[in-house]
């Protein structure tokens, strides 16, 4: 079984579905927290998986994880999901359709990692750079880390824009080492 080719074609399945019902967005934020969860816990997919739940308790069980009502779009994926005897590939499926609807609008997650953390203004101002230069949309996660001294790394897909001070400073002593007659 092609569990890849499984996940893609259930998850095209829910974009269309949950396009129709203009519920897409909803579908896509809502499949983000259930795939967390679902990452997050081995017991809770372990349950999910269980061939000694019934599908009635499955389907309540993921239902009850979210704070608001899962929209219908994917509560009826669920149990389609369940009903064929697909959870094994439930996660992989989400994981697409957020792919799939991150790729249709456009959007792209980034991290940011500074060493200490930025004013509203700067990260504006980065974030509209690279908003230009990728002509997406981006979704950021921002990390702090002392050790790069100051500036900033950029990740988004596998672009990575290094301007901190650490690299800076490990080009400037690899530089300077390789040649040990140059004097300054």
């Amino acid at each position: 079984m092609d569990t890849g080719l499984i996940a893609k074609r259930y998850a095209r399945a829910l974009a269309e579905y949950a396009r129709n019902r203009g519920e897409d967005g909803l579908a896509c934020r809502q499949c983000r927290d259930l795939f967390g969860f679902l990452r997050a816990s081995k017991e809770l997919r372990d349950a999910v998986e269980s061939a000694i739940v019934s599908p009635a308790e499955k389907a309540r069980l993921v239902e009850s994880l979210f704070r608001e009502a899962p929209c219908r779009s994917l509560m009826d994926f669920i149990r389609l999901v369940i009903k064929h005897d697909r959870e094994s590939c439930l996660c992989l499926m989400l994981y697409s359709f957020i792919n799939l609807y991150e790729e249709e609008h456009h959007i792209r997650e980034a991290v940011l990692t500074t060493a200490v953390p930025l004013d509203r203004e700067t990260e504006d101002a980065l974030l509209s750079v690279f908003r230009r230069k990728t002509r997406s949309e981006i979704v950021l996660h921002k990390k702090t880390d002392p050790s790069l001294i100051g500036g900033f790394v950029f990740r988004i897909g596998d672009i990575m824009v290094d301007a901190s001070l650490s690299s800076q400073l490990k080009l400037l002593r690899n530089g300077l080492g390789n040649n040990p007659e140059r004097k300054i």
